[in-house]
């Protein structure tokens, strides 16, 4: 009750006098207001009623006069507590209203609230109005206080995701523009080797004209020398100018092609670079979704990755060689790939697929082919093999990946799909990952 007490004093047991105001509003006599029992009979007596009353106005005009009644301390007690009750309620309308404890500084120039002096008054500081209040260990307010502060986080969070979000939309479309810019120059490449086939035609065939003009010159000169050896003649010189005309020609030739060749090189070196970027940007798009961990760097990091995680899928010796071996750019690609065919090679184990592997691949996404032409396997038979567990397995059906040329563009995953009625069990087996294998088109 901050600086005053609201209990009597451990003494004070006695009755408590009721001032006679309180009395007077009950109905109640004030003490004192009896008469004698004596006097009360004198009239019933048959005495002078008129006289009897004198006589009691007399008896009143010569009592001593009575003193004031002590004020009732527990009034000011009810005083005190409406008060504080009035705070409370204010403060309690305040923390519906909007939520928070207040502040003193919050209810310092506010008319429709306590001033802070009062409050403190009653209580003997803010922090012990609070105390009594009970806000200050509520549950309810540390509800709203840890629903406020998972909504800046989730604020925080969407912030985040959209900041990321917007630099995956520019990756995608440096992405886009540097994939633009590769078949730019593939093109112009293309034409300038076009224009380089031509030249060196051009320059074969000058040089098979200066060849034949040089032998009728020859032949010409050994004539010229027959018949007058000391004479000129003006055919001669005009083979010779002709043959200098050649020759003059196959020099700009064999300079225009030097040039295409280098521009040439200039623009395989500008396609490797963009080819270079449009993969960084690939692979920092997948790096930019939500996803947990970092993409892998290269193809034997995805596929040590999901042989980790995979529960039904068989990875060989040969499948982490081969990737070892892969120069391909996108090895989130591959980790993708092999998750999603994990979770086919699930259902294949136990006879569960109500489909081809080919249809379920396709559902899932994958570019699947069932397997290879037999002239393939028969020119290159050590390529489609490898050996798992002691075991010989086939390889065949692959799964393709990529698009372009090159391995760092295109990248296959030759597996084994054994039935279960071999000498190996029933699954899908991981033979190669990485590079094309030879086939009839390489």
């Amino acid at each position: 009750m901050g600086k005053r007490s609201r209990r009597r004093s451990e003494g004070d047991d006695g009755p408590v006098e009721r001032p006679p105001a309180v009395d007077a509003l009950l109905g109640a006599d004030p003490p004192g207001a009896q008469l004698d029992p004596g006097a009360e009979a004198a009239p019933a007596s048959g005495g002078d009623p008129v006289s009897g009353r004198n006589a009691a106005k007399g008896a009143e005009r010569q009592a001593p006069p009575a003193r004031h009644p002590a004020p009732d301390g527990r009034l000011r007690e009810v005083a005190y507590l409406v008060e504080e009750a009035d705070h409370l309620l204010h403060l309690y309308r305040w923390i519906l209203l909007t939520g928070e404890v207040p502040r003193a500084q919050d209810w310092l120039k506010r008319e429709d609230w306590p001033h802070p002096d009062h409050v403190i008054d009653a209580f003997g500081s803010w922090q012990k109005f609070l105390t009594h209040a009970g806000v200050s260990d509520s549950p309810l307010l540390q509800r709203l206080r840890d629903a406020k502060a998972a909504g800046r986080d989730l604020a925080a969070r969407e912030k985040a995701q959209a900041k990321e979000a917007t630099r995956a939309d520019d990756l995608r479309r440096q992405a886009e523009t540097a994939r633009h810019r590769r078949e730019e120059a593939d093109a112009q490449r293309a034409e300038q080797a076009a224009r380089a086939d031509r030249a060196e035609r051009a320059i074969l065939a000058a040089e098979q004209r200066a060849a034949a003009a040089e032998e009728r010159l020859a032949a010409r000169r050994e004539a010229v020398q027959e018949a007058a050896p000391e004479a000129p003649s003006a055919r001669l010189d005009a083979l010779e100018d002709e043959l200098d005309a050649v020759r003059a020609h196959r020099e700009e030739l064999l300079t225009q092609v030097e040039e295409l060749r280098e521009a040439g090189r200039r623009d395989q070196r500008t396609i490797t670079r963009l080819s270079t970027h449009l993969a960084e940007a690939g692979t920092a798009v997948g790096a930019a979704e939500p996803g947990g961990q970092q993409p892998p760097a290269t193809v034997s990091a995805a596929v040590e990755r999901a042989a980790a995680g995979a529960e039904h899928l068989f990875f060989t010796d040969a499948a982490a060689e081969s990737a070892a071996d892969s120069p391909y750019r996108r090895p989130v690609e591959i980790l993708d790939a092999l998750e999603k065919l994990d979770a086919i090679a699930g259902r294949y184990a136990a006879g569960e697929m109500g489909v081809s592997l080919t249809q379920a691949a396709t559902e899932a996404g994958l570019t699947y082919k069932g397997n290879v032409s037999e002239l393939a396997r028969s020119r290159n038979p050590h390529d489609y093999a490898t050996v798992h567990d002691g075991h010989r397995l086939e390889l065949g059906p692959h799964l393709a990946l990529g698009s372009g040329s090159g391995a760092g563009f295109i990248a296959r995953i030759y597996l084994h799909v054994a039935d279960g009625s071999g000498s190996v069990a029933r699954g899908i087996y991981v033979g190669h990952v990485g590079r094309h294998l030879p086939d009839t088109t390489t």
